[in-house]
């Protein structure tokens, strides 16, 4: 075998190998990226189970669907500190997942039917704060993930029991 042999089929080699090594990279990033919303999907469950975020939405999730801004602040400071404390991790929640930073369908599924709840009780109370300060995004992201899952029908879907009630895991 000549040198210009051994060159060529060196450099095949060499090739070969970075072909071999971006794959490698690529599924190393996807596998990164599935983890990091994983690891954001749990976080969010945890924060969904405090102890403050359950007790104000049963708080809110009292109050009728629709209710205006002043029938809400006439509840008291209890349901204003409830309202506030559903509003910044719904809001927080908002710009998460429409920064791919927590799964869009995940976080339906584990809240989506709760923040259009929430968002049909807090609505009027935004409302009222944009006009009162004119701080119109006063709980954009709130009011836009709401709407995302109210474009999907999310409190009308049939319950996960009854979707998914012939599925088995994957072995």
């Amino acid at each position: 075998m000549g040198w210009d042999a051994i060159a060529a089929l060196s450099g095949a080699l060499t090739s070969l190998v970075i072909v071999v090594t971006a794959y490698a990279g690529v599924v190393q990033l996807r596998q990164l990226r599935a983890q990091r919303r994983d690891t954001a999907a749990i976080e969010l469950m945890r924060s969904l189970q405090d102890p403050d975020f359950s007790h104000a939405f049963s708080l809110l999730l009292g109050v009728p669907a629709g209710i205006s801004g002043a029938d809400l602040r006439a509840l008291g400071k209890e349901y204003l500190d409830a309202t506030q404390l559903i509003a910044l991790r719904c809001e927080m929640l908002g710009v998460l997942v429409h920064r791919g930073a927590v799964d869009f369908e995940v976080t339906e599924d584990l809240c989506g039917g709760g923040i259009v709840s929430l968002w049909q009780r807090v609505k009027g109370h935004a409302l009222d704060v944009r006009i009162a300060q004119n701080y119109p995004m006063y709980l954009e992201w709130f009011q836009w993930v709401a709407e995302q899952y109210e474009k999907r029908s999310r409190l009308t879907q049939m319950p996960a029991h009854e979707r998914h009630r012939d599925w088995t895991p994957a072995r």
